[in-house]
């Protein structure tokens, strides 16, 4: 691999991403085509990854963005990395990373099959491969030294690698990322099997997500109109790559051989998946980056000379425009209002054992309470956050519910969203050193006109999935 993709200074270069210096504590982040598997650098490239993995992060950056923090800070990069660089915050990051699992599939169906739990947490009994778990589990992992596996481990030794403070922060932090992105991804017909996030503080000790989010090389996805459990559905990742590597390349990644060239077909057809799932999700087209060829000539460096495919004004959860309505119109807003998912919910059992006794198996109810608001005068982000107040201060037990707001009707301007894994024991493939900073039950459907503006947590979601 090249060690300068530009003239900044090289900060460090990982298997698929390398970060560059800029000034004011900030780094760009760029993403090479390369493509790893079982924790080993193949020698063929996907052309166009790189460019898939930067802007469907800066999507789904845009989408959560109000759950919590995140490192971007802007597209705006050089014009020789356009479309595959972000420049993003210089962080202390954790170095664990924080997988999710909705689903049954990977390691985790292997274990449940084997043993009846998930990286060693309970599940109900009798689900079927591709089942949906009851609830979303949290099952972090260690980074291996290169050319070893991740390491599954608990949350207890979580808490004596991190402290139980900040063990307690990444699985309610990952936990609601992973509700919000389902919920998304749903949306835009895909099922978010499961995936994982790495964060990072910042000086004053805030908790940031960091690093590439929910793309195909983090996550598992699969078509939801073809959702069958009890069957092998086609991945819509990179596990595609990884059943190639099991069945059909004779290779053993666990051995000192080279890692295999891949044919071109295989090339090509990941190629297409990665641009297919950018494009389900975000309903645009991934926007070509130039190749990565020879170190740039040492030059001055020009920010904002190339346009981006992604605006910036949503990263941030802010309102910068009217979002819906005709002047002198009230604003309509959803706010439902659900109990956490570690508090009883005693209506809601009553009913789930109701629905058994007249024959109904498989549904399991939580009751929430449903309010609905106008909002009077021009919609702005200083409105939206007195509607967020007033839902805190009036409408919400905040030590034991939580809340999401959402707004009727599309935004007027044009960003809005409507429009729209590895080895057998390592599910997710991923540099965790790529940024290295030196220093529940299916969801009812949402008609299509609702638009979520803002959510709202309690101060745990401890104890889902453990």
């Amino acid at each position: 691999m090249s060690s300068t993709r530009t003239t900044l200074p090289l900060v460090h270069s990982g298997k698929i991403r390398e970060l560059y210096a800029l000034p004011d504590d900030q780094l760009l982040l760029l993403a090479t085509d390369n493509v790893s598997a079982y924790d080993r650098v193949l020698p063929t490239p996907i052309p166009g990854k790189g460019a898939v993995l930067t802007q469907l992060t800066t999507w789904w950056l845009s989408q959560l963005g109000d759950v919590m923090p995140t490192h971007l800070v802007s597209t705006d990069v050089p014009a020789d990395v356009a479309g595959r660089a972000l420049v993003v915050e210089k962080l202390d990051m954790i170095g664990v990373e924080c997988v999710v699992r909705g689903y049954l599939a990977g390691s985790g169906w292997k274990e449940y099959s084997q043993s009846g739990t998930v990286a060693g947490l309970n599940v109900p009994e009798g689900l079927q491969r591709g089942g949906r778990l009851e609830r979303p589990i949290f099952t972090p992992a260690v980074k291996a030294p290169q050319g070893s596996h991740d390491e599954n481990i608990t949350f207890a030794q979580l808490v004596d690698l991190v402290g139980e403070q900040t063990a307690l922060e990444l699985r309610r932090a990952s936990l609601r990322l992973y509700v919000r992105a389902e919920r998304v991804a749903r949306e835009h017909g895909l099922v978010l099997v499961d995936t994982k996030f790495e964060f990072g503080r910042r000086a004053d000790g805030t908790l940031v997500l960091a690093d590439e989010v929910l793309t195909p090389d983090s996550s598992r996805y699969w078509a939801a109109d073809s959702y069958a459990p009890g069957t092998e559905m086609p991945s819509l990742d990179k596990q595609q790559l990884r059943d190639w590597i099991t069945n059909d390349s004779g290779w053993n990644p666990d051995s000192d051989q080279p890692a295999p060239a891949l044919p071109d077909e295989v090339v090509t057809k990941l190629s297409q998946t990665y641009a297919d799932t950018y494009q389900r999700l975000t309903g645009t087209q991934v926007v070509p980056s130039a190749p990565l060829e020879a170190p740039a000539e040492p030059e001055a460096v020009a920010f904002g000379a190339a346009e981006q495919p992604t605006a910036e004004a949503g990263i941030a959860g802010q309102v910068e425009q009217p979002m819906a309505g005709e002047p002198g119109e009230p604003s309509a807003f959803i706010i439902d209002v659900m109990l956490r998912e570690d508090i009883p919910d005693a209506q809601g059992a009553a009913i789930t054992q109701t629905l058994r006794q007249l024959g109904y198996e498989g549904l399991t109810v939580r009751q929430g309470k449903r309010f609905e608001v106008d909002l009077d005068g021009e919609l702005t982000q200083e409105r939206v956050d007195e509607l967020r107040r007033a839902t805190e201060q009036l409408l919400v037990n905040t030590e034991v519910e939580d809340y999401e707001i959402s707004l009727v009707g599309a935004f007027d301007d044009d960003d809005d969203h409507d429009h729209d894994h590895d080895h057998e024991d390592h599910d997710h493939d991923h540099d965790h050193e790529d940024h290295e900073h030196v220093g529940q039950e299916p969801d009812v459907e949402r008609p299509e006109d609702v638009q979520r503006v803002e959510t709202g947590e309690a101060e745990s979601t401890g104890g889902q999935g453990e």
